[in-house]
């Protein structure tokens, strides 16, 4: 696109002069207009704009100097504006420039040189023009540059400045010119900028510099830029210095750093954090010969707050439990000064899952002392809405360097030592030992197994039969489950069900028991055999809100009558949150099925709770027949619980009767039936009809039974 023609307006009041005048500018390659006078120059002005105005200086009317101020007002001081005059003086040419004038032409003109004088100045102009936008570019940078800018020497001096917002600076405005760094900033600040101009003195530029500085606006962070300035050689060197305000950027930054290593709801360190700092402590421990302990601690029973509190409720445990850590653990206590220089670093895994990191610990004796101590702080019971909590704590300890020599295997191994303590009872310690990785390692691989095992169909029941008393005859069973594992063949109850209720496989595994021994028993009504089935509950089953439902829809599928089903629930489950318990057992009363209060003895029973449950039969636990011929407690408390069910119209059922005179002995305390090894042993489901058709004599002998029970024989059932 060819550019345009620079537009000059001629202004003359002789003709001959206009026209000279606007071929010679023609020829030169400009574009003209022509103006006969002032005004008329004036009204062409203001018409359209124009690149330079040529003024006659004496014209009739305006002359050309008050054409000049006129048009400089209007336009400014950069339009090129050249008077054409004959007069030559010094005063006509003083005259021309304090009316505004950019240059005079004196007549007669020189035409060869007109075009070349005309070009020059308006390449001045342009120049000019250039210079105008640039400085206001640069103008409108400095203005969208939120920093604080400065001119320094080499030796910080501070030269020229500018500051949108003064509440940043170090020092007040007055007092800042003329001043070193040194002199205005604080040591460690000043350190820091010195260090960055020595930089951009070697590199020429200088990035990323911080520091903090409390100016007057508070406490705040910046970050410099700064560049060496190009000085004439010789001069001295200049920095140009750009100080941002990073204070949100940094404030940020801490936050994102809180979330990465600080659990948000105790303000404990996370298991990230935790770990790095175990990893340091090894590095140092490694070097100075120095020994420490890793705590892992689970609260016992928390769990059950969530599920009958609400999570809110857990949560504001959880924080009151970390601040009594914090308090009770804190580096001025006693204990903690028992084991070293009294560092005890807490941080919180998730969860009710905590750590402790024990320094100067020579040996396991002083971490053990720590542990004691936060067994004794969770026991003392949360007041939380008028009601007491009680929790207690499981802790694991492994030892550096014996247990493990890196951050995740020593809290691995204090996980695992936790866990074993969780199995020794709870609200215990216990410290890591090879063999119970090899345990943990075992139940892993049980747990998989377990989730594969109904799919591959590895589990099955049998029946143990309980005696009446009264007719002699099996008038119900106890349905058990087996679990017939591929490699390690017959695993016990005792060792599967505790990690089927941790791991949530228990509720399909408690379903398919439940409609297993539905259809076996449908079968035996159908075979002409009225015979109960006795179904154990887990408390994890007992608590789930579909129970009813499942057992019903069991009952249905198998069309088996509700009153040939009886639940067995233990005692500790049912006195779990009472009211919904009750509303459970009612519901399974009304509809048929019948309930045993399984273990009976063993737990901690409210005659009071008793006295309102529906339940139709208690089951004596085993340990109390076992001592029932030696007299004492044993046989008093066998006779306490025939006496309580027979006034609150309850049967009672005996459990792991092995002898001839246990029967007796029981049958004579008018108890209700009996079950046991002497009764008979767990059998298949297609054993049953053939028992069902016996009839023992407790008088007479044992009558058609199986063989005599080993002395060291198993207990028959579990839970």
């Amino acid at each position: 696109m060819t550019p345009a023609k620079p537009r000059i307006l001629v202004v003359d009041d002789d003709d001959d002069a206009r026209l000279l005048m606007r071929a010679a500018l023609r020829k030169a390659g400009f574009e003209v207009g022509l103006a006969v006078d002032g005004d008329d120059a004036l009204r062409q002005f203001a018409a359209q704009p124009w690149d330079m105005v040529m003024l006659d200086v004496e014209m009739p009317g305006r002359s050309g100097h008050e054409v000049c101020t006129a048009l400089r007002a209007q336009c400014g001081e950069l339009l090129p504006i050249v008077m054409v005059t004959g007069m030559d003086d010094l005063h006509s040419v003083e005259a021309a420039y304090v009316s505004g004038a950019t240059d005079f032409i004196a007549k007669p003109i020189n035409w060869p040189l007109f075009g070349h004088r005309v070009r020059y100045l308006l390449r001045g102009y342009q120049a000019l023009l250039d210079l105008r936008a640039a400085e206001e570019r640069h103008v409108a940078v400095l203005q969208a540059i939120p920093d604080l800018l400065f001119e320094v020497d080499l030796e910080g001096r501070y030269r020229d400045y500018r500051a949108p917002n003064t509440d940043l600076l170090a020092a007040p405005p007055q007092h800042l010119l003329g001043r070193t760094i040194a002199e205005v900033m604080p040591p460690e600040a000043a350190q820091t900028c010195m260090a960055a101009l020595r930089q951009a003195h070697a590199c020429g530029t200088s990035f990323g510099h911080q520091f903090e500085l409390r100016v007057p606006k508070g406490a705040s962070w910046f970050e410099l830029s700064v560049a060496r300035k190009a000085t004439p050689a010789g001069e001295a060197p200049r920095f140009i210095v750009l100080s941002r305000d990073i204070t949100e950027r940094k404030e940020a930054e801490m936050r994102i750093a809180r979330l990465a290593y600080f659990d948000s709801l105790t303000g404990l360190p996370n298991r990230q954090a935790f770990l790095e700092r175990v990893d340091r402590e090894i590095a140092r421990a490694g070097h100075a010969g120095a020994k420490f302990g890793v705590l892992f601690m689970d609260l016992d029973g928390f769990k059950n707050i969530n599920d009958t509190l609400g999570h809110s409720a857990g949560d504001l445990v959880l924080q009151w439990a970390a601040d009594r850590l914090r308090q009770g653990l804190r580096p001025t206590d006693v204990v903690s000064r028992a084991v070293g220089d009294g560092d005890i670093e807490l941080a919180r895994l998730g969860g009710d899952e905590f750590t402790a990191l024990i320094l100067g610990v020579d040996r396991p004796e002083d971490a053990l002392v720590v542990a004691h101590r936060v067994g004794h702080l969770m026991r003392r019971p949360f007041l939380l809405d008028g009601r007491e909590i009680m929790l207690t704590t499981s802790i694991g300890i492994a030892l550096f360097p014996e247990d493990g020599h890196d951050a995740t295997t020593l809290l691995k191994h204090a996980d695992t030592a936790m866990y074993h303590a969780k199995g020794s009872g709870r609200d215990n310690t216990q410290l890591y030992s090879a063999s119970l990785t090899e345990q943990a390692m075992r139940r892993m691989e049980l747990d998989t197994s377990l989730r594969l095992a109904l799919d591959r169909h590895e589990f099955h029941l049998v029946y143990q039969p309980q005696l009446d008393v009264d007719t002699g005859r099996i008038r119900s069973v106890e349905a058990l489950l087996r679990w017939q594992h591929p490699v390690r063949g017959m695993v016990g109850p005792l060792d599967f069900i505790p990690l089927a209720e941790e791991n949530g496989t228990i509720l399909a595994i408690g379903e398919w028991v439940l409609r297993t021994a539905c259809a076996d028993a449908a079968r035996w009504q159908a075979a002409g055999h009225g015979v109960v089935v006795a179904v154990n509950l887990s408390p994890v089953q007992f608590k789930h809100p579909g129970l009813v439902q499942a057992v019903q829809q069991a009952l249905a599928d198998a069309r088996l009558p509700a009153a040939a089903l009886e639940l067995e629930i233990t005692e500790s489950a049912v006195m779990e949150n009472t009211d919904e318990t009750i509303r459970t057992l009612r519901a399974f009363r009304d509809s048929g099925v019948r309930i045993a209060l399984d273990d009976f003895g063993t737990g901690y029973s409210s005659l009071s709770y008793l006295t309102r449950m529906p339940v139709s039969n208690l089951k004596v636990d085993r340990s109390f027949v076992k001592g029932l011929l030696l007299g004492g407690e044993h046989s008093a408390i066998v006779r306490a619980v025939l006496a309580m069910a027979d006034s609150l119209g309850m049967r009672v059922t005996a459990e792991g009767v092995e002898t001839i005179e246990q029967a007796r002995a029981l049958a004579a305390m008018a108890c209700d039936s009996l079950q046991g090894y002497y009764i008979s042993r767990p059998v298949a489901a297609d054993v049953v009809p053939s028992l069902l058709t016996r009839r023992w004599s407790l008088l007479d002998g044992p009558g058609a039974r199986p063989s005599p029970v080993p002395a060291n024989a198993p207990a028959d059932k579990v839970e």
